[in-house]
């Protein structure tokens, strides 16, 4: 995969270089045509017009089969056998073998030797096998009606959309002050208010793709990418669907066909659209451009926990699904199951809360929208559920998971101060952890008292029983036993340490729990693999508790002014409401389900009343 890490200290002109990458820059990338290559990730793409192909963020997606007409990922070589071709669907579906009355009434093909059979001495200019052909065929000039039988409005939009499309491809000549990007609007946003129109234009590029003819060097290169993005927006027809597919892997699967990698992203855009639903923002001018020209691929910056940047190619029909799959592989998460637990969040500046992208959503219609607002955002990968257990087997896993932990034990979110008072192996631990800290920012001289200050979690500056000049003595105490560690050894002991402490991998949430109509008091939720938590304030301990098992179901309920959340917890035979005051409803309610999914799929228990989720409004 082609991964780059982003050094900004080599970059001549960084606020630029920064500026593009924010943006995204599209590229060009190199291709894998081998249909024999089975990968989640299909790196195949352009190859004879000099275009890229595949990448990160390529593939296909879970569900992904094999066949024609399966909307599946399967990279099998396509199957001769004289199904499914353009021309039979033609002849069974275009309106001009229809009107020719080319289809019988039992449904077989009338020739002309059947015709003369029955007399039909009135038809002068036969229906021969040339003009058959020529239904399929490169067309020269604008249709003057519609390829499939559409009521006269929805023919002329088909006849609007065709030039289009010829003019896409530099067959017809280009409106004034229209561009490329005017044709594709045309066409995308035809098909998008009236779905009958995605058949026919379908069909209206196939046509234009097969046995092109056009005086236009580049009129069939173009044709192919015109493909590529319409592909990646819609499906088509189950009537149509087997003839598309059998279309699209008969050109990707011949190497001896001219755009052979560029059928082979078209195929692998139709394959996404049929998995995920196809892309809903229409695409930026700079997409459309950069498709045009053969580029397939953005550079989209994508951060880690602590601030590391990673750069990814992200195709056109990138999901979130695929940026969680590349992310996970770079950090040694191999599992699908393991990789459920990470989540693509999109910073928006300015905004007080966010919520994780949904797996299904395209990477380019996020990003595209924001940047034709203008406004500043940043696409943040992070573990958001804590059920499976730590790993030790790669250097940036520990990166990543030491920078989410570090912020909360700081401030202090997993330390529990029963009576305010600190116990002695709580002491002990805090005081290594700050040695830990001090080496793990690659220091190497012991902790000064007033570096000790920022090393340990602010309550404990604040308890009763261990005072400033004590904790400095104990800290330095440990500094000796931590110093010859390298900066990762020092992080992963930390993680060693906190993962035993029982707030580990909690989300926190500052909630209000409303006990009577008019009594409501402040708890920090901390939600973990062992249930929903009530926290003290202060002290952190755990007022009330339930277990996944005990959680039934969440409401979220939306007044004019305030959002709640009830939970409905307890057994078959008794259930209690718990109503929470929280901005975050969304988030606290997605990762009750997120955890009991998960922890249903480990246990092998499953229960007939699987969580609700509702959303009311009063």
């Amino acid at each position: 995969p082609q991964v780059d890490v982003l050094e900004t200290s080599l970059i001549e002109n960084e606020s630029e270089m920064r500026s593009a990458l924010s943006a995204g820059t599209w590229i060009q990338q190199p291709i894998h045509t081998n249909p024999r290559i089975q990968s989640h990730h299909d790196d195949s793409g352009h190859s004879s017009g000099g275009e890229g192909g595949g990448g990160p963020g390529s593939g296909e997606g879970p569900g992904s089969g094999g066949g024609p007409g399966s909307g599946g990922g399967g990279s099998q070589p396509v199957v001769h056998d004289g199904k499914h071709s353009l021309l039979q669907f033609a002849l069974q579906h275009f309106r001009l073998s229809k009107e020719q009355g080319i289809v019988q009434s039992d449904g077989t093909l009338q020739t002309n030797k059947t015709k003369k059979k029955k007399g039909n001495k009135d038809h002068v200019a036969e229906w021969t096998w040339k003009e058959q052909v020529e239904m399929v065929k490169f067309s020269q000039s604008p249709l003057s009606a519609s390829l499939l039988p559409l009521e006269p409005e929805l023919s002329q939009m088909a006849v609007e959309s065709f030039v289009a499309v010829m003019r896409y491809m530099g067959d017809y000549p280009m409106a004034p002050q229209h561009t490329e990007v005017h044709c594709v609007y045309t066409i995308l946003m035809n098909c998008h208010k009236h779905h009958v129109l995605r058949d026919e234009v379908y069909c209206q590029i196939m046509k234009q793709t097969t046995n092109n003819k056009s005086s236009i060097p580049d009129s069939c290169q173009r044709g192919w990418r015109l493909f590529s993005i319409v592909a990646a927006y819609f499906t088509c027809s189950e009537n149509l669907k087997p003839y598309l597919f059998k279309y699209l892997e008969t050109a990707a699967y011949d190497k001896r066909r001219a755009y052979h990698g560029t059928a082979m992203v078209c195929l692998q855009n139709l394959r996404k659209t049929f998995n995920y639903g196809g892309r809903k923002n229409v695409p930026s001018i700079e997409e459309i451009t950069a498709i045009t020209a053969g580029r397939n691929s953005k550079r989209q910056i994508y951060r880690l926990p602590g601030g590391t940047e990673r750069v990814i190619n992200t195709k056109s029909t990138s999901v979130v699904q695929d940026i969680i799959e590349e992310m996970c592989n770079m950090i040694g998460v191999r599992n699908p199951h393991e990789q459920e637990e990470y989540s693509l969040y999109c910073i928006v500046e300015g905004d007080t809360f966010t919520m994780p992208l949904a797996r299904e959503e395209y990477i380019l219609d996020v990003t595209t929208e924001l940047l034709k607002n203008q406004q500043v955002f940043y696409l943040i990968f992070c573990r958001s559920v804590w059920y499976y257990p730590l790993r030790s087997d790669n250097p940036l896993y520990y990166e990543v998971v030491f920078n989410q932990i570090a912020p909360d034990y700081l401030e202090g979110l997993l330390l529990v101060t029963p009576g305010e008072q600190l116990q002695q192996e709580v002491i002990y631990d805090i005081a290594k952890v700050a040695a830990l800290l001090h080496r793990a920012a690659d220091l190497e001289e012991m902790p000064s008292m007033k570096e000790v200050k920022y090393l340990l979690p602010k309550p404990a500056l604040t308890v009763r029983d261990v005072k400033p000049p004590q904790w400095v003595n104990m800290v330095q105490s440990a500094w000796p036993e931590v110093s010859a560690l390298t900066s990762l050894q020092a992080k992963a002991q930390v993680l060693e340490i906190l993962q035993m402490w029982p707030l580990f991998g909690s989300s926190f949430f500052a909630v209000k729990r409303i006990m009577e109509p008019k009594e409501r008091t402040d708890h920090i939720l901390a939600l973990n693999k062992n249930g929903v938590h009530f926290l003290d304030l202060l002290t952190h301990e755990t007022l009330t508790r339930y277990s996944l098992a005990e959680v039934m179901s969440t409401r979220k309920v939306k007044s004019e002014e305030e959002l709640y959340l009830d939970m409905k917890c307890g057994n078959l035979m008794q259930q209690r409401i718990t109503r929470i005051q929280t901005d975050q409803a969304h988030e606290i309610s997605r990762l009750i389900r997120q955890y009991i999914t998960i922890e249903q799929r480990v246990t092998g228990h499953t229960r007939g009343d699987n969580p609700k989720d509702l959303t009311l409004s009063r």
